[in-house]
């Protein structure tokens, strides 16, 4: 285990000086990887033979061996740096100028529009599956054992934290 996060994080600092995508995604984006990011929080989604820098939800860090984003406390973040999403209140109040977000289009399908955005949407009708959008279109995805898809924080969580309610055929 410590040998494959040895080489998994020497591919990731390789990722910033060199593009380790594999060339055949120039061609067949259905290959997907996921290359870690030097931050716990972040990872590279390779698109079309291009590593597209990526951030895991609030609360949650890039599993390399899961290849998702999850929480923090189910991550190894050695030899990564680790960001906190808050720091220490000191008391002293301050105004934040809050950005206006952009409205996202969305393709039929569910899929956002622009390619850049890591989207996942909820299966139809199993709680362990999701849609993972890739330039557009859906691909099915399946949660690790026992675990449900959140579809509010954007990962596999466990099932009294999904909120999914699953209906038998």
């Amino acid at each position: 285990m410590k040998v494959l996060s040895i080489i998994l994080l020497t591919i990731a600092a390789a990722a910033n000086s060199e593009n380790l995508c594999p060339k055949i995604q120039e061609v067949d984006w259905k290959v997907e990887l996921l290359l870690p990011h030097r931050y716990c929080n972040k990872f590279y989604q390779c698109t079309h033979g291009q590593p597209v820098e990526m951030s895991c939800p609030p609360g949650s860090y890039f599993s390399i061996t899961d290849q998702v984003c999850t929480w923090r406390e189910n991550v190894d973040c050695a030899n990564r740096i680790t960001i906190e999403d808050s720091k220490p209140d000191d008391g002293k109040s301050e105004e934040v100028d809050r950005p206006v977000l952009p409205i996202i289009e969305f393709h039929p399908n569910g899929c956002p529009v622009n390619d850049e955005i890591h989207w996942l949407l909820p299966h139809e009708r199993s709680c362990s599956l999701f849609y993972y959008c890739v330039q557009g279109e859906r691909d099915i995805r399946r949660c690790p054992f026992w675990l449900h898809f959140n579809r509010k924080l954007q990962v596999c969580d466990w099932p009294r934290n999904a909120g999914c309610i699953e209906f038998a055929e």
